[in-house]
């Protein structure tokens, strides 16, 4: 049978200290314990008496129904004549391993086991080849607990609430074994620990005569449940008041009892909530005066298995802390380095000396919140290089450095009957690791290709590469007048970090849907529950190719970042093909082209946002810091914050004005062959083109759905700095070539493309250069078309993907790659031109501050090293990375 033998733990050997109190009182408990001093005051500031906290290991016994009148403190081993009459056990009987998601205490649930018995029971050891865990309680049914179930996986727990009166509450002990052989065949051993903290009160030095007729702990948590075996407490519920009303007389001498043993409250190990308080009702003898004073004790500690106890005193030495920590302002997405400062210091006075004040040292460390009003402490994120995390304090404010890594975006697309036939994707698919199936890439558009709900990483464009932060997407290694070394967000602040809301200013409100082209494309646009990510619906009964821009806002309902949500059955980052002759039925997959130079470039089959969509994301992060005043025990929480940021794109295409990431409403031909604007369907973000330019980027950030003018102020840019390197990161000049792009977070190409080096179009010419005449088909225009017709017919230029060897000779070997006519938004008034007429693609690199490079044409020419003023809005088609 099996049987027990019973003892106390001797488990509390970690001496707690909160912060020391200059005092002389007498006290049991060492200097080393006393924590803190309290204040009690009532409404005349003349009526104060002190509390002096001190804690002691162990919990002072009996209660009513204990058998013994000594103490049973950590070192008393619990005997026959000093245990409750019985206790409750569970045991848990598995194979191998203990398992917290499998192992269940059903061989034994709450089976009483009594000393009368001689702790036996009419079990059995389970035998060779199983192992048993065995969890218990004192006192059995105690009032006020109750087990986890027994159906409940793992460690057993135990959810208490205390006694409303002093007199029912007890001594809760909890034992729990390691796993022991089912063979054992030997008594169990049970070393029950104290599993609540003890609080009493004694007089202090100097207290003047006078009786206590109550005391009162207010606004502590009086429910809450604890994992047997362990050494803390959580899932507190509200908190409550508990008092008892006393006849306690004191006669000015120290360390008379005031709660005697038996009326010790036995409450919850826990930190002492906001608003916790002690209430003491006490009339000193020289004026019969009848006082409630109060202090409080928010923040201080009332440790498992300790008896804290608060000595009264109408005098003391009084400690004065001043502990003030100011936060850095919120770090841009670029990050870098911000100050933050520390004032700590302490006043020290006693009646009848001099008030001395001296610095007190502090600490820091990483905090999270634990859902339960408190903070869990957690490592230094990578993401914060650098931060000083303790000083010695000083009577006036010392500034310090913390340093946080710069921040980055996504993309999707479909033809409507292939994407109406799609299986819906399942769950809510990640677009940023394709389900979860790849590491983290992050972009400003996203293609999506099937229906369903989906969801999107707050990130700053292509901030997240491989699963990695992309600083480079963020932060230039060039110099000069004209390079935007470090990226901003929303509020033209340094990125510091890819994730939006670890950005400085930058925590999410919400997610809004700023337009989109087709109606109910994209629907239900929300945040995450935890605010980290963007999520919204693809329903199957709309889905058709089109764009929509979806967003997340900061606390002042401005737009952070934006994301261009490009619905379409176009796959990007297929293998590219060759194909003899554009064919408009399919799909166009992507395709190499040499230029001019030989050098070869894998353009996407289509323009972004060619009714196949695209969308991108940046997020924010943010870590909470608290710092703790030495001696003291004072606290601050601070936020170290990185801002977010979000874009999207549309179809039929949009458009792009040199250096932004932010799509502009696509413009159609309709019935008559004039050019509009394209629907648009929003809810307070509607597409504007009339906004006045020269405006700074965090500004543009805020509002993609506007479209700037040149401001009427030269140069001709809606940017008020006409920057180098917006669309790479590293780019410095203004001569056409084939550097190396290196993609940034402004680039609106998806994930895996990049805009083009200004040289990608030169091989669509016999000689590179810009050739215009009807006369030039079939000699210098390197394209199977034979005249304008051709242009016309198809609404664009087919060109041949491999150079020309000569005027007049073509090497077909390597296909065709079609880019369609398809117009512009006018730099001036954010008017439609020319769609089905004339092309426009940007390039990567400007010609100048007043002008981008890019490819233009029309029916009877081609320019691939053309030039304009940046405010227009041209096409983008992207080349792989």
């Amino acid at each position: 049978m099996l049987r027990f033998a019973v003892a106390e733990a001797d488990g509390w050997n970690t001496q707690l200290r909160c912060g020391a109190a200059g005092s002389e009182e007498k006290s049991a408990a060492s200097p080393e314990n006393v924590a803190e001093v309290f204040s009690l005051r009532g409404e005349n500031p003349a009526d104060t008496l002190f509390l002096h906290a001190s804690v002691a290991d162990g919990i002072a016994a009996p209660y009513p129904n204990v058998q013994t009148d000594r103490l049973q403190t950590r070192a008393t081993p619990v005997e026959t004549g000093t245990f409750y009459d019985s206790f409750g056990v569970l045991a848990s009987v598995y194979t191998g391993t203990w398992s917290e998601d499998s192992c269940l205490p059903d061989y034994m649930y709450d089976v009483e086991v009594t000393e009368a018995s001689s702790w036996t029971t009419s079990y059995y050891w389970p035998g060779a080849g199983r192992n048993i865990r065995f969890f218990a309680y004192a006192p059995y049914g105690g009032q006020g607990i109750v087990l986890s179930d027994k159906t409940s996986a793992g460690t057993p727990s135990i959810t208490y609430t205390v006694p409303t009166a002093v007199a029912d509450q007890q001594d809760l002990l909890v034992a729990a074994t390691s796993g022991m052989a089912g063979n054992t065949a030997a008594a169990a051993p049970l070393s029950f620990a104290h599993a609540l903290t003890a609080v009493r009160f004694t007089t202090g030095d100097d207290m003047m005569s006078g009786r206590i007729t109550k005391i009162t702990l207010k606004g502590v948590y009086g429910s809450g449940s604890h994992t047997m075996g362990s050494d803390s407490w959580n899932g507190y519920g509200a908190t409550t008041d508990f008092s008892q009303t006393l006849a306690a007389t004191v006669d000015g001498s120290a360390d008379q009892e005031i709660t005697p043993v038996a009326a010790t409250f036995m409450m919850l190990p826990q930190t002492l909530p906001s608003g916790a308080s002690i209430e003491v009702v006490y009339t000193d003898d020289l004026t019969s005066t009848q006082r409630t004073l109060t202090a409080s004790i928010a923040g201080s500690q009332w440790p498992m298995g300790r008896t804290v106890t608060y000595r009264i005193s109408t005098s003391s030495i009084v400690i004065t802390p001043t502990f003030t920590v100011t936060a850095p302002a919120d770090f841009t997405y670029a990050g870098g380095s911000k100050n933050y400062s520390v004032t700590s210091y302490a006043a020290v006075s006693r009646p009848g000396d001099a008030t001395r004040t001296v610095p007190v040292a502090w600490t820091a460390e990483f905090v999270e919140d634990d859902g339960s009003g408190g903070y869990n402490v957690i490592a230094r994120p990578e993401w914060l290089t650098a931060f000083t995390a303790s000083g010695n304090g000083g009577t006036s404010a010392t500034s310090f450095s913390a340093t946080i890594a710069a921040q980055t975006g996504v993309t999707s697309n479909p033809h409507n009957e292939t994407l109406k036939t799609a299986s819906s994707v399942s769950g809510t698919y990640d677009l940023s690791t394709s389900g979860g199936t790849t590491a983290m890439q992050t972009a400003n558009c996203y293609v999506i290709n099937a229906p369903g709900q989906y969801s999107l990483p707050l990130v700053y464009g292509n901030a997240i590469k491989d699963g990695g932060t992309n600083a480079s997407a963020y932060t230039s290694q060039s110099s000069g007048t004209y390079v935007l070394k470090t990226f901003v967000n929303h509020l033209d602040a340094a990125i510091t970090d890819p994730y939006i809301y670890n950005n400085a200013g930058c925590t999410p409100l919400d997610a809004v849907l700023v337009w989109q082209d087709e109606e109910n494309l994209v629907t239900n646009v929300r945040l995450s529950s935890d605010k980290h990510s963007l999520t919204f619906d693809v329903p199957q009964a709309t889905i058709k190719q089109g764009n929509a821009i979806v967003a997340v806002r900061d606390a002042d309902s401005r737009i952070m970042w934006s994301w261009h949500i490009w619905v379409t059955d176009f796959v990007p980052g297929l293998a590219p093909t060759v194909e003899e002759r554009y064919d408009p039925v399919k799909t166009p997959l992507d395709k190499v082209v040499t230029n001019y130079q030989g050098v070869k470039y894998t353009f996407m089959g289509v323009n972004i946002g060619w009714c196949d969509g695209e969308n991108i994301t940046y997020d924010a992060r943010s870590v909470k810091v608290r710092f703790t005043q030495a001696e003291t025990g004072a606290m601050q929480v601070i936020t170290l914050t990185q801002a977010s940021h979000s874009v999207v794109n549309s179809d039929n295409q949009p458009y792009f004005q040199f250096g932004r990431k932010d799509p502009m409403l696509a413009g159609i031909r309709n019935a008559s062959g004039s050019t509009v604007d394209k629907g648009c369907y929003s809810d307070g973000y509607a597409f504007d083109k009339s906004g006045t330019g020269k405006v700074a980027i965090g500004v543009s950030i805020q509002h993609p759905h506007i479209f700037y003018n040149y401001g009427s102020l030269s140069p001709y840019d809606w940017c008020a700095t006409s920057y180098s390197n917006l669309w790479s990161a590293d780019n410095t000049v203004t001569t056409a070539n084939d550097n190396a792009v290196v993609k940034t977070i402004y680039d609106p190409s998806p994930v895996g493309y990049h805009l083009p080096s200004s040289n990608a179009f030169t091989g669509f010419t016999y000689n590179g250069s810009n050739v215009s005449g009807s006369s030039y088909f079939g000699s210098r225009f390197n394209s199977p078309y034979t005249s304008t017709t051709d242009f016309t017919d198809n609404f664009g230029w087919e060109f041949y993907c491999n150079k020309m060897t000569g005027e007049g000779s073509y090497d077909t070997a390597g296909g065709t790659i079609f880019f369609p006519a398809s117009g512009y938004r006018n730099y001036s008034t954010g008017a439609m031109h020319s769609v089905g007429s004339y092309g426009y693609f940007w390039s990567a690199v400007p010609n100048s501050t007043y002008n981008g490079r890019y490819l233009y044409f029309s029916s009877s020419s081609i320019n691939p090293l053309n030039y304009n003023l940046r405010s227009y809005g041209f096409a983008v088609r992207p080349v792989q990375e």
